[in-house]
């Protein structure tokens, strides 16, 4: 400050000892303005300050994504007159870095001393870290179909029957590197235990923190259908009858069909039996005396699934003779 001080009185002098033009008053503001600046720029203190910098990525095409962890700030050194430096909170300098010709790859970006904007005056001393390495991936879209997992096991005499998810595949935007080899994604356990009724359950997605940034929501409903358990049973000799008796006299050929069912858990044990609750049965309406082929037509609760018949035709022969008072309607003379 003292040489400003100097500087001026030197000058006042000489303005007192001169013959002054009619502008004179102009002409010296206007040198008093350049000392005044001369010395803000060049006078004032100097100072070296440590400063944080961040760094902004621009023109990243659109196809790309750094799928990388980098440094996101810079710590810089710099020296320059305090006030500059002072202001430097004001002007939010940043490193600035073109990614417009990226492809796929390593990128490696030297940071120079003049790669960031600072205001004249101030020189960059050190730049740490000096280079920042982005791994660029291509961004792919993949369909991923849902599949579940389960734990535990339904109330005794029940079992799952299925289970349907909602919705039944994600679509997820993400790297190449990353979702490339995926094909499906995988619920969290769900928990059937004690359950006798079929039920919605909310159902997590068990996938780790790179994929569930890309979910727009990791949670699916499991529709769980659960059925009565069923028992698989081989009934013989079963016994063919007619369904609406005739006068004539017949034979059915065979007399008896197998039959192999599946019967609810129920029925294990219970007083029922269910070889007596299924029915083999022929029609003969309106048939004339002779060989007919018939169809073996089942009858049972709509709890027990029939699988097989074994023959399913049977031949019934018809003779011309009625039959006697002590003949069973249903079986051969």
């Amino acid at each position: 400050m003292e040489k400003l001080v100097k500087k001026i009185t030197i000058l006042y002098r000489w303005l007192k000892a001169s013959t002054l033009p009619k502008n004179w008053f102009l002409r010296t503001l206007s040198l008093f303005l350049a000392i005044f600046l001369w010395y803000f720029v060049t006078g004032e203190d100097k100072v070296d300050s440590n400063v944080t910098i961040p760094i902004e990525i621009v023109n990243l095409p659109g196809n790309l994504i750094i799928s990388n962890q980098y440094k996101k700030q810079l710590e810089v050194t710099i020296s320059g007159p305090r006030g500059l430096i002072r202001g430097l909170s004001k002007q939010h300098p940043t490193r600035s870095i073109d990614l417009s010709k990226a492809s796929p790859g390593t990128v490696i970006v030297k940071h120079d001393i003049d790669s960031i904007a600072f205001p004249r005056g101030i020189r960059v001393q050190r730049i740490q870290p000096t280079h920042s390495t982005f791994l660029l991936d291509q961004i792919i879209q993949k369909d991923l179909t849902i599949k579940t997992l389960t734990m535990g096991y339904p109330t005794p005499g029940f079992e799952l029957g299925s289970i349907t998810i909602r919705p039944p595949t994600v679509t997820i935007n993400g790297p190449k590197s990353l979702i490339g080899n995926k094909s499906f994604l995988q619920t969290n356990p769900i928990d059937l235990s004690g359950l006798k009724e079929s039920t919605d359950k909310q159902v997590t997605l068990d996938v780790n923190e790179d994929i569930n940034s890309l979910l727009s929501d990791p949670i699916v409903t499991a529709h769980i259908s659960i059925v009565e358990k069923r028992v698989r049973k081989n009934y013989s000799e079963v016994h063919v009858i007619l369904e609406n008796p005739i006068a004539l006299s017949y034979i059915i050929s065979p007399p008896t069909v197998k039959i192999e069912a599946d019967l609810p858990f129920k029925f294990i044990g219970s007083g029922a039996r269910a070889r007596d609750l299924i029915k083999a049965r022929i029609n003969a309406d309106g048939l004339p005396p002779g060989r007919h082929e018939l169809k073996v037509e089942i009858a049972a609760p709509p709890e027990i699934r029939i699988n097989d018949v074994n023959p399913k035709m049977v031949f019934m022969i018809i003779s011309e003779q009625k039959q006697n008072k002590n003949q069973k309607s249903g079986h051969h003379p």
